[in-house]
């Protein structure tokens, strides 16, 4: 929801119903995650903490589908035709994609890059033009690098089980993708900035995110504590919309 607010921030539009909606379907979408693998016996960080809250996580399911239903009565036919496509896809990666190799992490930034901007675009009537197709990107490789930190921390879980890219390619090799990612979202900033009148607020707000996120990812690595992941490198994502609101207080 953190993404979306920032991204109406910068696209300069507005869409309560959206960000509600968007709040409880991952509330709602998590939760349903979770029983996945509860029923499937995977191994995870928070398995004993999930088997022993079952009715709490199915309370949260229920709470989140009921509010995302009756919001999404109120959409635009083609918004809930993408919103279809991407809970298709969510609800299918722990029962029928977790197993095909990397696609892991494309699945989420694809995820959430469209939940937090194309769902926008589309109900809004923004025009799908080079600067938005830009946004989109610089989203999307946002949220690939944040996601390799958790592919570090559950390596041991991970191993044998579905193919990510820090066991494939290494923990060295996987953070230098990530950080590579940030870079490209930089340039895009820049090129924005310089070319599409991406405001300087913006803009600073944008490369301080990016430059913290390149340290939580140097730091990534198996012996972190859970707190690193589920509350730092998670909070990224909601410090990209505290840093915006903060810089546009001082520019």
């Amino acid at each position: 929801m953190s993404l979306a607010v920032s991204s109406e921030l910068i696209l300069q539009t507005k869409n309560p119903d959206l960000c509600v909606f968007l709040f409880f379907s991952t509330l709602f979408i998590y939760n349903f995650q979770r029983i996945i693998r509860i029923q499937n016996g995977i191994d995870h960080i928070r398995k004993e903490w999930s088997v022993k809250h079952q009715k709490l996580i199915l309370f949260l399911m229920g709470i989140g589908l009921i509010i995302c239903l009756k919001i999404f009565l109120s959409f635009k036919p083609l918004t809930k035709i993408i919103i279809i496509m991407i809970g298709f896809i969510s609800l299918a990666y722990p029962t029928l994609l977790r197993k095909i190799p990397f696609l892991k992490i494309f699945i989420i930034s694809l995820a959430w890059a469209s939940s937090t901007t194309l769902l926008l675009a589309i109900e809004n009537n923004i025009l799908l033009s080079t600067d938005f197709i830009l946004h989109f990107i610089s989203r999307f490789l946002f949220v690939f690098a944040i996601t390799i930190p958790f592919d570090i921390r559950d390596l041991r879980y991970d191993n044998e089980v579905i193919i990510t890219l820090p066991l494939f390619f290494g923990i060295k090799i996987s953070k230098i993708i990530a950080i590579s990612s940030l870079f490209f979202c930089c340039l895009i900033s820049l090129f924005q900035y310089v070319k599409s009148g991406l405001i300087f607020a913006y803009l600073s707000a944008l490369i301080i995110l990016y430059f913290f996120s390149s340290i939580f990812i140097i730091k990534s690595n198996e012996g972190k504590s859970d707190i690193f992941f589920s509350f730092w490198v998670e909070s990224l994502s909601i410090m990209s919309y505290v840093l915006i609101i903060f810089m546009l207080l001082f520019f």
